[in-house]
């Protein structure tokens, strides 16, 4: 068998967003490969046969740069966002006769999300405009209708051939160039992911369908938000009669908290008239409310929401509310669906007929499809909630058919990605394994589950021995932490499986937990690190590490530490407070709060984290619960990674632990990566992905000793 390394990362398929079509006879998702020569992915859309199992999935598109497939409601044709043309736009496919894909939307910038109207004869989709962009886009409207006709069709205008085409578009890219030199800052946040926002937020549009496919699409669409607006809106969501789309908008433009003050609100699908542009809200007093979700029989509006605790971040729960005729939700009749199951909502469906809602929750390390059954009246006294999937399995997207079958994607312990069915007798059988050759060639390191106290509480943690493990050896360590702090790990994590595959192929064995904090574990669970990012959760680490240390097959003076994010600080934290380790790798971390505090794009989540202490209040208590006050302590070598482009956490953080250390004479070494942001272990260009991951590999094995 061969060992899984850095490199295997350009082997690996990954699939995303299934979506069964109306008649339940086929799935389409998104196949995720990457081009190695291009250090680039390929996204492609696929389908599956659901009414023959034998039949092999196959590749609808040809584009490598397709997402997000919708099927028509009656199933004719399948939607999907492309960017085969520059920005991405909306391209509608026919199923049932030939015809190439063509496309329906022809936005400037480039369209973000979308959804077909009950009927399938509109699509809603939001794109990001500035405010003096949608006043030009209004009066180039006004000339158009203008133009029109007696019999109200458009006068011909005319024909611009490739040459005007491409004079129009540098002249628009030099005159962007010319608007942002220099760059006027007025908002915050100002910057996000790896960009500047330039005061361009998520508009909702609808345009009109073509009925024939035969003739160009001439249909114009039209804005139903307010020139005016300052923060982006929710993807749009229509209502069973198709009179409403809902969306959420924030309550105060001027927080500059991304996370909070959302509020549900609702528009008139019909209103084309750009003088009476506006939308009525929906608030839930106290509660942040997100992702607003019509039921396909039009009683319901299921809908993610959090409380708004003055002092601290809250785990999201689903709730519904009935809906009124004029689309107007019933908030004094709302039903909380997952409150009192005291796990965190991941995602949410409905089924085909309303009856019920499907969701995910980060529990005890896995992610599991749940489903409740849905009242026909709000006076429902009890609402069953069942279970659905019960395995080490970490579902990343699913979709209901009709006659209760569910199709998901997932990943296991032994596979990063799979489609697969749930029957109606609860049986999980696969539908495509895209990475079956390459695991038949390839040895999986085992996992296996450790849970320990610390504290008082229990610790759920895991230790990935390598494919050739022999008991009767002694291995190095590699001890793994998660960021967040909010977030959840288990044996079956899409997002980590290929990195740790590769350090267990390298020689290494691998131990991570869920320290306090982390998601999956309940409320007070997740709030046990409340002012506390350091000393505690570091027992918990320290206290797993001694369990598995204490193992006959684990060399004690060979241990290696790494985190990102938040864990990165933790990484940092703990060689300031213990030196057990033989070498360490600190990535996008942050070291200073006090300086973090005001140049993240999350200020206000620093903030409470930190219980509620900005650097008004005490900087020195900040200063003393940041990692870089342990510098002078911190003997283990580290390597800092960390990304130029990072918006989240700014590489002035690795900045700042560089300079530190160095300037007194520690082992450290800074490796900064361009056109990178936060995300680069998971989504990150390829070649960088691989060498991140060869680079701390080749600093342990400098550090740790390792046997050769």
């Amino acid at each position: 068998m061969k060992p899984i390394t850095p490199e295997s990362l350009y082997d690996i398929v990954l699939l995303d967003d299934v979506r069964v079509s109306p008649d339940g006879s086929y799935a389409a998702f998104v196949r995720i490969g990457v081009d190695r020569s291009g250090n680039k992915y390929n996204r492609t859309i696929w389908i599956k046969d659901l009414t023959d199992r034998r039949a092999p999935a196959r590749p609808l598109t040809a584009s490598v740069k397709d997402g997000s497939p919708r099927w028509s409601p009656d199933g004719r044709y399948l939607a999907f966002i492309s960017t085969r043309d520059e920005k991405p736009q909306v391209f509608v496919l026919p199923m049932h006769e030939p015809g190439e894909a063509r496309s329906v939307t022809t936005h400037p910038n480039g369209i973000e999300a979308f959804e077909w109207s009950p009927d399938g004869r509109r699509i809603a989709f939001t794109a990001r405009m500035r405010a003096d962009e949608c006043a030009q886009e209004d009066e180039k409207a006004a000339k158009d209708e203008g133009r029109k006709t007696e019999d109200g069709s458009q006068e011909s205008v005319a024909f611009k051939d490739a040459w005007e085409l491409k004079r129009e578009k540098e002249q628009k890219q030099r005159e962007e160039e010319m608007r942002l030199d220099p760059r006027v800052i007025s908002r915050v946040p100002y910057r996000t992911g790896t960009t500047f926002i330039e005061d361009r937020y998520a508009h909702i549009y609808v345009v009109d369908v073509p009925a024939s496919f035969v003739e160009p699409n001439s249909t114009k669409a039209f804005r139903l938000t307010p020139n005016d607006t300052v923060a982006n809106f929710a993807p749009p969501a229509w209502s069973a009669d198709g009179k409403t789309i809902y969306s959420a908008y924030t309550r105060d433009p001027d927080s500059g908290d991304m996370f909070r003050y959302a509020d549900l609100v609702r528009f008139a699908a019909g209103n084309a008239d750009p003088n009476a542009r506006g939308f009525v809200r929906m608030p839930l007093a106290n509660y942040t409310c997100y992702t607003p979700t019509p039921s396909p029989d039009g009683r319901w509006l299921a809908f993610d929401r959090s409380f708004e605790d003055p002092t601290a971040y809250q785990p999201g729960t689903l709730a519904i509310v009935p809906l009124l005729p004029d689309g107007a939700a019933d908030m004094d009749h709302l039903i909380d669906l997952t409150d009192v199951l005291d796990r965190s909502l991941v995602a949410f469906a409905w089924s085909p007929d309303g009856r019920f809602l499907y969701f995910t929750l980060n529990k005890d390390g896995a992610i599991n499809l749940w489903r409740a059954r849905i009242p026909r009246t709000p006076r429902a006294r009890r609402i069953e909630i069942q279970q659905v999937t019960d395995a080490v399995h970490e579902v990343n997207g699913f979709s209901a058919l009709a006659d209760g079958r569910v199709v998901f994607i997932a990943s296991t312990p032994d596979d990063p990605s799979a489609l697969y069915e749930l029957d109606l007798r609860g049986r999980i059988r696969p539908l495509y394994r895209p990475n079956d050759k390459f695991l038949a060639e390839h040895g999986v390191g085992h996992v296996a589950t450790v849970r320990y106290r610390s504290d008082g509480r229990t610790i759920q943690g895991w230790v990935i021995t390598p494919p050739d493990f022999d008991p009767g050896k002694k291995y190095p360590l590699i001890v793994q932490m998660h960021g967040g702090p909010h977030v959840m790990w288990g044996a079956a994590t899409r997002s980590i499986w290929h990195e740790f595959q590769a350090m267990t192929a390298a020689g290494y064995v691998v131990f991570y937990c869920n320290p306090r904090g982390s998601d999956g574990y309940g409320r007070d669970f997740w709030h046990a690190n409340r002012g506390d990012w350091g000393d505690g959760p570091m027992r918990d680490v320290l206290r797993g590490v001694d369990l598995v240390a204490g193992r006959d097959y684990i060399d004690a003076e060979r241990m290696c530490l790494t985190g990102g994010s938040y864990a990165g600080y933790l990484t940092a934290w703990i060689i300031g407070r213990d030196h057990r380790f033989a070498a360490a790798c600190a990535q996008r971390g942050v070291y200073n709060l006090v300086s973090m505090r005001n140049t993240t794009d999350i200020p206000f989540f620093n903030d409470r984290e930190m219980g509620g202490i900005t650097p008004w209040d005490d900087v020195q208590a900040l200063w003393d619960k940041s990692p870089i006050s342990l510098v002078p302590n911190m003997r283990t070598p580290l390597l800092i990674e960390h990304s130029e482009q990072d918006y989240r956490v700014p590489i002035e953080q690795a900045e700042q632990l560089f300079q530190a250390m160095r300037l007194q004479k520690k082992t450290v070494e800074l490796v900064r990566w361009p056109r990178e942001g936060h995300e680069l272990s998971r989504n990150g260009e390829p070649k960088h992905r691989v060498e991140r991951i060869q680079r701390i590999l080749r600093w342990f094995n400098t550090y740790a000793r390792r046997e050769q």
